[in-house]
């Protein structure tokens, strides 16, 4: 008697939010330069004390607006998207530090 073995594949389900990221956003190899590129969006040579001051202020909030231009052109869809996108790469990095984020 001969055994036979189902022909059955088993397929890992990707999740729907990161199955819609381009695939410049997957690659850790990437994730620094697209962090500190966003990161530079928000820059700004003042500061303010409260958070109503920086409500008022025209110049940060046009940089804030900008901000959202820049997440789209990159292939965010959502400023939650962009949230997912680096909790999972922040947990890469932290599971796997060396050979994937030394650039």
């Amino acid at each position: 008697m001969t055994e036979k073995t189902p022909d059955i594949v088993f397929k890992s389900k990707v999740h729907p939010i990161v199955a819609s990221f381009p695939k410049h956003l997957k690659a850790p190899k990437n994730y620094n330069k697209i962090q500190k590129f966003i990161l530079e969006t928000l820059a700004s040579r003042h500061s303010h004390g409260e958070i109503v001051d920086w409500a008022k202020c025209v110049a940060c909030q046009r940089r804030f607006a900008e901000r959202g231009h820049v997440l789209k052109k990159l292939g965010f869809k959502t400023p939650g998207h962009y949230m997912v996108w680096k909790k999972i790469h922040e947990e890469i990095k932290r599971r796997d530090p060396f050979p994937k984020y030394n650039d």
